[in-house]
């Protein structure tokens, strides 16, 4: 399936074509709830302290946290792109922000719509700034991703299938 003919239906049509790997089970009863909220609390935690970390490193705010440790060692984040790491920090923080929705969705019963649509929004600009940098587009990528899933799952979405994926021709697909 081509994208590329209209940007906006693309990217619908990449929504549209997500049912296909939608599971449809929840196995609620497989994953004790306390557990559930201990990972979610620890993943927020360490997003927190990522975004701290995020402020520091791009917007100059000081971050004791990171002069923990050892100081003799080099930092190697200095030879990386700074703007593939940024973005990949911040698709981080918006995750875990993604978790913290999910944690008062579970306290509270229901999930706030306009909250997630924000923090979608928000991977969507660190996306756009890591697609940059990797000189690709959102289309492009979707391209990929589909055809990989399409090889993951010619149908549909099964346990089965998930649990037994193909990485080499996966990787031939991701590599065109």
């Amino acid at each position: 399936m081509n994208l590329k003919k209209d940007n906006i239906l693309s990217l619908k049509t990449y929504q549209i074509q997500s049912e296909n790997t939608a599971s449809n089970q929840y196995h609620t009863d497989l994953v004790d709830n306390q557990n559930i909220t201990k990972q979610l609390d620890a993943f927020i935690k360490a997003g927190d302290l990522l975004d701290l970390q995020k402020k520091s490193l791009f917007y100059g705010a000081e971050f004791k946290e990171h002069n923990k440790g050892n100081s003799s060692e080099k930092n190697t984040l200095k030879t990386l792109n700074p703007n593939i790491t940024h973005a990949v920090y911040g698709i981080m923080t918006e995750a875990s922000e993604l978790a913290e929705s999910l944690r008062l969705a579970k306290s509270s019963g229901s999930f706030d719509k306009v909250n997630l649509k924000e923090e979608a929004g928000d991977i969507m600009w660190y996306l756009a700034m890591l697609f940059r940098e990797l000189d690709t587009s959102f289309e492009e990528v979707a391209e990929v991703n589909l055809s990989k899933l399409k090889a993951r799952y010619p149908d549909k979405f099964t346990s089965e299938k998930a649990a037994r994926r193909d990485l080499k021709t996966e990787r031939k697909i991701l590599e065109g």
